[in-house]
C-alpha cells in the first residue's frame, strides 16, 4: 500500500489517493457518535426511539472526550472529501508489570465500521492496516479483538489469527 505520511501536532495523517487516514480529533466526536449508533442499530428489526438517541448521545460524547483526554484510546478514521466514512478504535491496556518487563501494553481493537456505501473498496482494510502499524510503532505486544459474526475472514486477511488459548466468561448479555 503506497501511503504518504505526515505528523501534524502529534496527530498522524496518512494520505492514499483521495482518502485520508488519521487519528480522530474532538471535532469528529459527533460524527463518531452517529456512526457508532448506525453501526450498532443497522441490524435491528425495530428502530430505536428518538428518546433512546437523546439519552445515548451525551453518554457517547462523554466517552469519546474521556478516551481522547486520557490517551488510552486512539480512534482512527478514514475521511473522504471531508466526511468520515470508516473508523476503528484501539485501547491501550497496560499489563501487570513482570520482573522482565515493567511497562508492557497490548491493544484492544474494536468498533471497526465502514459506511455501507463505502464497503468493498478496501477502505476498512487500509484503515485497519494503518491502525495496526500504529500499534507496532507504539510497541504494543499484541492486538486483540472480538470479530463481529461473519467478519472473521476480514481480520484473517490482515494477519489476525483465532487464538484458542484465550478464555472468556460472559457475565451479562449484550
Amino acid at each position: 500500500m503506497s501511503l504518504y505520511r505526515m505528523h501534524v501536532t502529534g496527530i498522524h495523517i496518512i494520505l492514499r489517493g483521495k482518502m485520508i487516514y488519521r487519528q480522530a480529533v474532538p471535532s469528529d466526536f459527533p460524527r463518531l457518535a452517529q456512526m457508532r449508533w448506525d453501526f450498532r442499530t443497522e441490524l435491528l428489526t425495530e428502530p430505536l426511539s428518538p428518546e433512546t438517541w437523546e439519552a445515548y448521545l451525551p453518554v457517547m460524547l462523554d466517552f469519546l472526550e474521556d478516551a481522547y483526554q486520557n490517551g488510552r484510546w486512539v480512534m482512527w478514521v478514514a475521511e473522504q472529501e471531508g466526511v468520515i466514512v470508516s473508523h476503528v478504535y484501539i485501547e491501550r491496556i497496560r499489563k501487570v508489570p513482570r520482573p522482565t518487563s515493567f511497562d508492557a501494553e497490548y491493544g484492544y481493537l474494536t468498533n471497526m465500521y465502514t459506511l455501507p456505501a463505502h464497503r468493498g473498496q478496501e477502505i476498512g482494510a487500509n484503515l485497519l492496516r494503518v491502525a495496526v502499524e500504529w500499534a507496532r510503532e507504539q510497541h504494543l505486544e499484541m492486538v486483540i479483538l472480538w470479530p463481529a459474526r461473519g467478519r472473521e475472514a476480514f481480520y484473517k486477511r490482515s494477519g489476525f489469527i483465532a487464538e484458542p488459548k484465550a478464555m472468556s466468561l460472559e457475565l451479562e448479555e449484550g
